[in-house]
C-alpha cells in the first residue's frame, strides 16, 4: 500500500526528461494545487497545446528583453493564462518537455498576472544560480522591481509628509506600473521613498477606479506588445 502523502508536504519529483517545477508562487494551498497541475500535465491527464478552452498562450520573448539581463533562459518560454484552475492558484514556472514555461491564473487581477509572469519568466532565467527557492524568489523580484519600478518613477507618486493615499490614487498607481498597490509600496519602503508607518497606513488602502475615466499621464513608450495586448488589450473596448 502506498505511503500517504502529508498534507502540507509537496511532492516535487518530476525527473521524467528533467520536467520540474521551478518557482511555485503563493502558499502551500497555492502549491498544492501548482504540484497537482504540473502533474497533471507531465502524466498527460491534459494537454497545455494547442492554445484554445484550457488556456491562453503568448511568448516572452518582451519579457526577458525588458528586464534587459543575459541570463541562461530556456529556449522558447512560453506564457499559459490558465482559464481552469482554481481560484487560490497563483502560478508556478517550470520546466516542461526541454521548454520553459509560466502559468498562471486567467481569472487573476490583470496587474497582478501582469507582475507575476515577469517574475516567474525571470525565475527561469535565475534557476541554475539559485537553486534554493527563497533565494531564487527574492533575486527575481528585484530584477522585475528595476525594470518596472524604476526610482524616479516611484518617488513621483510619494512625499514624506502625506499620511493618507486615496483610493483612486491608488488604483491609478497600479495601472501605471501594470503591478499591484502592494507590491509598488513594497518596492517604495525598499528604496527608502515611503517609511515603515507611510508603508502600514497605504497598505490598507484597497485601489479603486475613479466614478469617471481621466489620464493620469502618459509612458514615454507608447509600445504594447503581445503580452500586454492580451492582459489590456479589452480595456479600451468599452
Amino acid at each position: 500500500m502506498a505511503r500517504k502523502q502529508p498534507k502540507n508536504q509537496l511532492r516535487l519529483d518530476f525527473s521524467v526528461r528533467g520536467n520540474r517545477i521551478v518557482l511555485p508562487l503563493g502558499q502551500i494551498e497555492s502549491q498544492r494545487s501548482a504540484e497537482l497541475l504540473f502533474e497533471g500535465l507531465v502524466s498527460g491527464e491534459w494537454v497545455i497545446e494547442p492554445a484554445g478552452d484550457i488556456a491562453d498562450i503568448s511568448y516572452a520573448q518582451d519579457i526577458v528583453q525588458q528586464i534587459g539581463h543575459r541570463l541562461p533562459y530556456p529556449e522558447g518560454i512560453k506564457i499559459a493564462q490558465l482559464h481552469f484552475a482554481d481560484d487560490h492558484f497563483k502560478g508556478f514556472s517550470a520546466i516542461f518537455n526541454q521548454k520553459g514555461w509560466v502559468f498562471v491564473n486567467a481569472k487573476a487581477d490583470i496587474n497582478e498576472r501582469n507582475y507575476q509572469i515577469h517574475l516567474l519568466t525571470v525565475s527561469l532565467g535565475l534557476s541554475s544560480a539559485y537553486p534554493a527557492r527563497t533565494s531564487l524568489a527574492s533575486r527575481s523580484e528585484r530584477l522585475v522591481f528595476d525594470a518596472l519600478l524604476p526610482y524616479k518613477d516611484v518617488q513621483s507618486f510619494f512625499r514624506t509628509n502625506i499620511s493618507t493615499i486615496p483610493v483612486f490614487l491608488a488604483y491609478d498607481i497600479s495601472n501605471f506600473f501594470k503591478v499591484p498597490f502592494q507590491v509598488v509600496l513594497k518596492r517604495a519602503l525598499q528604496l527608502e521613498i515611503i517609511s515603515d508607518q507611510q508603508y502600514r497606513n497605504f497598505m490598507a488602502v484597497q485601489p479603486q477606479a475613479f466614478s469617471k475615466p481621466r489620464e493620469l499621464f502618459v509612458s514615454k513608450d507608447g509600445n504594447i506588445d503581445d503580452l500586454e495586448a492580451q492582459l489590456f488589450g479589452d480595456e479600451n473596448l468599452e
